[in-house]
């Protein structure tokens, strides 16, 4: 009896903790918030932090493998205004959790440097910084991250020209 009484108190707080979780993705992220640090990795093996860009604008294009075309529309439209801007930074996360487990990592890499994306594509292997920013899975999820450290833009998109004029109009404002 004493060990189903464990069991039980176990398995519902497990319960309560996933659920806590699920509705703490739920919530939006505010502009004027301030954006979580992070640091990850590029498929070169060199580390890049988030508290490191200060000072700089950052635009973060999110998402996994399967919108990775999509998410290549957005670097290729930020490369041709801004690539020479050193104001603002731009980077592809990928979520690599939809990878499977028996492909290894140095596989991966391989095939990015291969086939190069328009901006530097950081690996998130365990979708920690996706779950930090409360990612959505079937689009694109844009965050423009001020020179301060506070989210000035966010939306989930496939590439459009409004969308994209609405965010250069923002990047506008920190670059000119």
């Amino acid at each position: 009896m004493r060990y189903i009484s464990c069991f039980l108190i176990i398995g519902l707080s497990l319960l309560a903790s996933i659920a806590s979780n699920q509705e703490g993705a739920e919530e939006p992220i505010q502009v004027g918030e301030p954006a979580p640090d992070f640091t990850l990795q590029d498929a070169e093996d060199q580390e890049h932090a988030l508290k490191k860009m200060r000072g700089k604008a950052v635009f973060l294009i999110m998402g996994h493998r399967k919108i990775r075309k999509e998410d290549d529309k957005w670097g290729h439209a930020f490369q041709k205004d801004y690539g020479e801007n050193d104001r603002i930074i731009a980077y592809i996360v990928a979520d690599m959790r939809s990878v499977p487990a028996f492909v290894p990592k140095g596989f991966v890499k391989r095939q990015l440097k291969k086939n190069k994306p328009p901006v530097t594509l950081l690996l998130d292997w365990k979708g920690k910084v996706h779950q930090l920013y409360h990612t959505q899975k079937e689009k694109p999820n844009l965050y423009l991250i001020d020179p301060e450290g506070k989210f000035a833009f966010h939306t989930e998109s496939n590439f459009d020209t409004d969308t994209y004029q609405k965010l250069k109009a923002v990047i506008d404002g920190f670059t000119n």
